[in-house]
C-alpha cells in the first residue's frame, strides 16, 4: 500500500474536495445497502446479479446502465476498504488541479474506460470471463492514480509490506510505486491463473485511461497557476536537480508496457473472429408462491465444454437454473436438434449442500446440444446461506417454469470486442504520448 506524506502537496491536501467526498460516502453508503443482508460482510447475490457488469452482456443494449452501476458495487469489506481509501488519499491532488467537475468526467469516463479494456481482452482472459460479473471502483480509481502519476510524480509515499507479521516500511517517489503498481497488474493478467479473478485488465484500462484523459481535462492556465505556487517550494531543489516530471527511464518503462497492452489490443481484435464458445440468450418464466418473475440470462458453452451463466437476480429463476444445471440438462449433446421428455428425481450438490430434485419437463435442443425451449414442474429442496457462505436446506418449494430463446450467439458475436479493442489501442496510443511528455503536467516533481 503507498500512501501519500505531507510536504509540498500540502496545500493541496487541504483543499476542498466535494467529489472525493461525495463520492467516498456514495460508495460507502450503496456497500451498507446492499451488503445488510449479510451483516455487512459482502454484497448479496441479487445486487449482484442486478447492477454489476458482465461482458456477456454488451449482446444486450438494455444492460449497458451496467458500466455505470457496476462502479458502485463492492465485494465485500475489504474491497470497499482499500478502494476508498485510495480514492481519499490520490483523489483530493487530482480533484484540486482539475476541479470538481472535470475531475468527476476523468473518474466516470475512466471507470467506462476499465470496462472497455476488460472487455476487449477476453480473447485473453478466457471466454468465461465473459459471464464474470466484475464490480468496484477500481477501474475509476485507477484511473485517477493515472492523472496523479503525471500530476504528482515526486510526491513522497510511504510504502509497507509485510514479511510474516513484521511491517518493512520505506518512502519512495509515487511514480516509482504507481509505476510498479501498474506493471503488477499486466503482469497478473498475462500469467495463467495469477489474476485470481481479479480484472486486472480493466486495472490497467483506467490507469491508461487517466493518462490519456488528463490532457483533454485539465486547464493549462490552472496548472500553469499550481506549478509556479509549487515551484515556491521547491527552488533550490529545482535548480540541483533540474529533471521534471517522471524520470527518463520511468517514461521509458510505462511507455513500453502501456505499448504492450496496445499489442494485445490489436492481439484480441485478431483472435476474437476465431475464439469464444457458443451463447444463448434464454428467457425464464418462473412461478411459485402465487408470484411470478421473468428473467434473460445468458448461457454460454465454452470449447473445453464448460457451461457458464450469467448472475440471476430473481430468486425464482435462479432456484430453476441452478437445479437444471445440476441435473445436467442444460445441455446435452446426445439430444442436439431433439425435443424430449424428462423425468428425473435425484439428489444432487448445490453450493456444496445434497438436495432433493424433482424434474418433469418437456424440453427442445438446439443443433449444439443446448436447451432451446420446453417448460416444465420442480419440486427441490431451498437453501439458505449465511453471509460466510455456510448453506443448509430450509424448506422444500416447487416452481413451474417455461424458457424461450432470444438468440444464439456463435464465438463472441454480439461482444464488440474488435470495436473495444480499437477503442483500447487508441487510448493507449495517446497515454503513451502523454507519458513521453509527462514534464507538461508535473506539479510536484
Amino acid at each position: 500500500m503507498g500512501l501519500p506524506l505531507p510536504g509540498n502537496l500540502e496545500e493541496l491536501q487541504r483543499a476542498k474536495a466535494p467529489v472525493t467526498f461525495s463520492l467516498v460516502i456514495i460508495n460507502t453508503l450503496v456497500y451498507l445497502a446492499t451488503s445488510y443482508e449479510n451483516m455487512f460482510l459482502e454484497v448479496s447475490d441479487k445486487w449482484v446479479g442486478m447492477f454489476a457488469f458482465v461482458p456477456a452482456y454488451f449482446a444486450k443494449p438494455e444492460h449497458l446502465y451496467r458500466l455505470f452501476t457496476s462502479m458502485f458495487l463492492h465485494a465485500n469489506l475489504a474491497h470497499i476498504f482499500f478502494n476508498m481509501l485510495f480514492l481519499y488519499t490520490f483523489g483530493k491532488g487530482v480533484e484540486a488541479v482539475l476541479g470538481s467537475r472535470r475531475y468527476l468526467v476523468l473518474y466516470l469516463l475512466s471507470g467506462i474506460l476499465a470496462s472497455f479494456f476488460h472487455t476487449a481482452f477476453l480473447p485473453l482472459e478466457g471466454a468465461s470471463s465473459a459471464f464474470v460479473p466484475a464490480l468496484g471502483a477500481s477501474g475509476a480509481i485507477s484511473g485517477v492514480l493515472g492523472a496523479y502519476l503525471l500530476l504528482f510524480p515526486g510526491t513522497r509515499l510511504s510504502m509497507c509490506f509485510f514479511f510474516f507479521i513484521i511491517p518493512i516500511c520505506f518512502t519512495t517517489r509515487a511514480s516509482a510505486y504507481l509505476i510498479f503498481w501498474f506493471a503488477t497488474q499486466i503482469l497478473q493478467g498475462l500469467l495463467p491463473g495469477a489474476s485470481l479473478g481479479v480484472a486486472v485488465f480493466a486495472h490497467a484500462g483506467g490507469f491508461i485511461g487517466g493518462i490519456a484523459l488528463l490532457p483533454l481535462l485539465v486547464s493549462s492556465e490552472r496548472l500553469g497557476l499550481l506549478r509556479f505556487y509549487s515551484s515556491m517550494y521547491s527552488f533550490f531543489r529545482n535548480i540541483f536537480f533540474p529533471e521534471r516530471g517522471i524520470s527518463r527511464t520511468g517514461k521509458y518503462i510505462v511507455a513500453f508496457l502501456i505499448g504492450l497492452v496496445a499489442v494485445i489490443a490489436v492481439y484480441s481484435a485478431i483472435a476474437a473472429e476465431t475464439m469464444g464458445g457458443i451463447s444463448k440468450v434464454l428467457t425464464f418464466n418462473v412461478t411459485h408462491d402465487n408470484t411470478s418473475e421473468s428473467e434473460s440470462i445468458i448461457m454460454q458453452l465454452s470449447p473445453s465444454g464448460k457451461l457458464d451463466v450469467t448472475p440471476i437476480a430473481s430468486s425464482g429463476v435462479r432456484v430453476v437454473v441452478n437445479r437444471l444445471k445440476a441435473l445436467n440438462v442444460l445441455y446435452r449433446l446426445e439430444e442436439a436438434g431433439k425435443t424430449v421428455s424428462i423425468q428425473k428425481n435425484a439428489r444432487r450438490p448445490v453450493n456444496g449442500v445434497p438436495v432433493d430434485i424433482s424434474l418433469r419437463a418437456s424440453f427442445s435442443y438446439d443443433q449444439y446440444g443446448l436447451l432451446d425451449s420446453g417448460t416444465g414442474f420442480l419440486t427441490t429442496d431451498v437453501l439458505a446461506c449465511d453471509p460466510y457462505g455456510y448453506c443448509s436446506i430450509s424448506g422444500t418449494n416447487s416452481y413451474q417454469f417455461s424458457v424461450s430463446t432470444e438468440e444464439t450467439i456463435v464465438g463472441f458475436k454480439g461482444i464488440p470486442i474488435v470495436e473495444l479493442s480499437i477503442v483500447s489501442f487508441v487510448a493507449s496510443v495517446f497515454a503513451v504520448q502523454n507519458v513521453l511528455r509527462a514534464e507538461r503536467y508535473a506539479i510536484i516533481e
